[in-house]
């Protein structure tokens, strides 16, 4: 009997501590679109189609809509918001971004997870 409580006991926790975590990596994705200084501005969902790099920090980066095919240069920098500011963008990436549309920089530019080797 002892043994049957201290399994469930295990389990629960196991469940518990599995919930909590799957909370938290979606409210780190929510944070990235919740910042209230992030402007409004233009979403485009779509794959990187070439990278023109400017420095280590700065690109410009051409993104082909996937609803509409429109094809987008977007400037990105230090000043936009990313998951991993230590990648940079790459050929076929899918990508979300948030952009100004007079000119085309990015505020918030999210790719698809790549592993780090």
């Amino acid at each position: 009997m002892r043994l049957m409580s201290k399994i469930l006991g295990v389990a629960a926790l196991t469940v518990m501590i599995g919930m909590g975590l799957s909370t938290l990596a979606l409210s780190t994705d929510r944070t990235i679109y919740d910042k209230p200084h992030i402007q409004s501005g233009k979403i485009i969902r779509g794959d990187v189609m070439n990278v023109d790099e400017k420095s280590s920090q700065s690109w410009n980066v051409s993104v082909k809509d996937r609803e509409t095919g429109e094809v987008v240069i977007l400037h990105i920098d230090k000043s936009t918001t990313r998951r991993d500011i230590t990648l940079r963008p790459e050929l076929g990436d899918y990508v979300i971004a948030q952009y100004n549309q007079q000119n085309n920089h990015a505020y918030a530019f999210l790719t698809n997870e790549r592993v780090h080797n």
